[in-house]
């Protein structure tokens, strides 16, 4: 998905590109005219003279039925920066007088019309981008939306197990600790209490463990009463042991479920690797049906740990 600003930006590039490109043809499109206009006038001044000759009023035919705008003789010295001349047969002055730039008197007198036409061309055309962009903010956004639904638990908000296992991808081969939690006594509730409750139950353990979490760590519900806490380490046994520890007691507190009020527990598998190592998950499954199998709310530590 492309950046909105971006495209945006380029956008708007590309119509100053095509403005400039408009502008310098404009420009040597009245200059090309202005050119065969001036040639027209040179060729007419010409066969004038041979028409006029020396006549007392030939200045005023060559203005009046040859059409030479200020047609007058003058010294060549004397020209004026914006007049034209041709040399006079049999004389020493030369006849010089205003061209008609049909080109630029075209540009003076569709100027107005043309900027007005641009600036609803370019308004449209910024309709358009604006447009364009609040639509590629609206996919982009719709697309970071679908990213994050596909990776966060709907039911309490902590990343999924496809998040747990791309965060363990992404981290590559950086020390982790993992703990794989599974609660105690969960299904009595769901079976007691209702499907509702059970759902209320996981929400509230997962704000708990998610509590206990620093900035780097991950927590995820890998699926049904089952929970993933991983900290990154490098990190010593004794600092694990105390987080399980930790967790242990946030969600042995009562919790209040409707009417009732019920206390759990949760029973934990910890492994230490690299969070790239295929065993690692394996590792602390394993650990966690081990400490599943002793009385209480305990912890295990895998046996490569």
């Amino acid at each position: 998905m492309p950046d909105p600003r971006r495209l945006l930006i380029g956008s708007v590039v590309a119509m100053l590109l095509l403005a400039l490109t408009v502008v310098f043809a404009a420009f040597y499109a009245v200059q090309a005219i202005d050119q065969v206009a001036i040639a027209s006038e040179t060729e007419r001044a010409r066969a004038a003279l041979l028409v006029v000759g020396d006549a007392p009023d030939a200045e005023a035919r060559l203005r009046g039925e040859f059409i030479l705008d200020g047609a007058h003789y003058i010294p060549a010295a004397a020209l004026a920066d914006k007049e034209v001349s041709v040399p006079v047969p049999g004389r020493a002055e030369v006849l010089a007088w205003t061209p008609r730039r049909i080109g630029t008197d075209m540009f003076y007198h569709l100027a107005p019309l043309r900027l007005a036409a641009c600036a609803v061309f370019l308004f449209g055309v910024f309709l358009a981008l604006r447009k364009l962009y609040n639509l590629t903010r609206e996919l982009e956004r719709r697309r970071r939306d679908m990213a994050d639904l596909a990776t966060r638990d709907p039911l309490t908000g902590l990343a999924n197990r496809l998040a747990f296992e791309q965060w363990l991808a992404e981290t590559g081969a950086h020390p982790v600790g993992l703990l794989y939690l599974d609660l105690d006594g969960f299904k009595q509730v769901n079976d007691s209490m209702g499907h509702g409750a059970g759902d209320e139950l996981l929400k509230i353990v997962g704000n708990r463990i998610r509590g206990l979490a620093d900035r780097d760590d991950l927590v995820a519900r890998i699926g049904g009463d089952e929970f993933a806490f991983v900290r990154k380490g490098p990190i010593e046994r004794a600092a694990l042991a105390e987080l399980a520890a930790d967790i242990g007691a946030a969600l042995s507190e009562p919790m209040r479920l409707g009417a009732a009020e019920i206390a759990t527990g949760a029973s934990v598998g910890i492994a230490i690797g690299n969070a790239s190592d295929p065993d690692l998950v394996a590792a602390a499954d394993a650990a966690l049906y081990r400490a599943k199998a002793l009385p209480g709310h305990t912890f295990v530590f895998s046996e490569a740990a």
